[in-house]
C-alpha cells in the first residue's frame, strides 16, 4: 500500500489541529456567555427578565457541553479512521467503545435540552398568561447559594423542597424555614415560585 508523501500528512495533522482548537474556543466562549445570562440573575427585579436571562444562559452552558461532546467524538473518529499517530488495533477499539459511550450521552444531553428547553418556553407562556398553581405546601429542606449583595437577604436563588417536590426560588424576599408551612403560587411546569405567603395562625401538626 503507497503511503502518503510526509507533507501531506503534516497538513491534515495540522488542519485536525485548527478544527480541535476551534472545537475549544467555542465551548469557552458559550461557557462565559452562558455563565454572564445565569450571573445576571442575582441583579434582576423583574421575574419574567429572570427567566429569559436563566433561558439564554442555561441554553448556551447546554451548547458547550454539546460542544464538547462532540470534540471527543470528532477526535475518536479521527483515530478510528485515519489513526494519524499510528495506535495499535486493541487501543483504536478501546477509542470505539469510548465513541459509542460518549455518543449516547451526547445524545442524552440533546434530549435532555430540549426537554428542558420546552418547560421553560411552556412557563414563560404561563406566565405572561396568569396560568399559576396556589398551593399550600410543607417545606422540607432549604438550599440557598450565595447572597448577590452583602448585607442583604435577597439571594441569587434557592431550591425549595416541598412535599409535591423540589421548587425554585428567584426572589427570596424573606427566610423561609424548613418544617414551616407556606401558601406558594408557581409554575407547574418548571415548578418555579412566583410568591410565597406566610401562613400566619397556621401550625403544623
Amino acid at each position: 500500500m503507497r503511503k502518503k508523501p510526509i507533507k501531506v500528512n503534516k497538513e491534515q495533522n495540522k488542519k485536525r489541529l485548527r478544527i480541535i482548537y476551534g472545537f475549544l474556543m467555542i465551548m469557552i466562549v458559550l461557557l462565559l456567555i452562558g455563565g454572564t445570562f445565569i450571573e445576571s440573575n442575582g441583579f434582576m427585579t423583574d421575574l419574567y427578565k429572570a427567566f429569559v436571562f436563566n433561558f439564554i444562559g442555561m441554553s448556551f452552558v447546554f451548547a458547550a457541553a454539546l460542544t464538547f461532546c462532540f470534540f471527543f467524538l470528532y477526535h475518536i473518529f479521527v483515530i478510528i479512521i485515519y489513526n494519524p499517530q499510528r495506535i495499535i488495533k486493541s487501543s483504536v477499539i478501546k477509542f470505539a467503545i469510548g465513541g459509542i459511550f460518549t455518543l449516547i450521552i451526547t445524545i442524552f444531553l440533546l434530549i435532555f435540552g430540549v426537554t428542558e428547553a420546552k418547560k421553560s418556553i411552556q412557563s414563560m407562556k404561563d406566565y405572561k398568561n396568569g396560568e399559576w398553581q396556589v398551593k399550600d405546601l410543607v417545606v422540607t429542606d432549604v438550599y440557598r447559594g450565595s447572597h448577590a449583595h452583602k448585607g442583604s437577604l435577597r439571594t441569587k436563588s434557592v431550591l425549595i423542597e416541598t412535599d409535591k417536590g423540589e421548587m425554585t426560588l428567584y426572589f427570596e424576599d424573606f427566610l423561609i424555614y424548613k418544617g414551616e408551612k407556606y401558601r406558594f403560587t408557581y409554575l407547574d411546569a418548571t415548578k418555579t415560585i412566583i410568591k410565597v405567603e406566610e401562613m400566619k395562625g397556621e401550625t403544623n401538626p
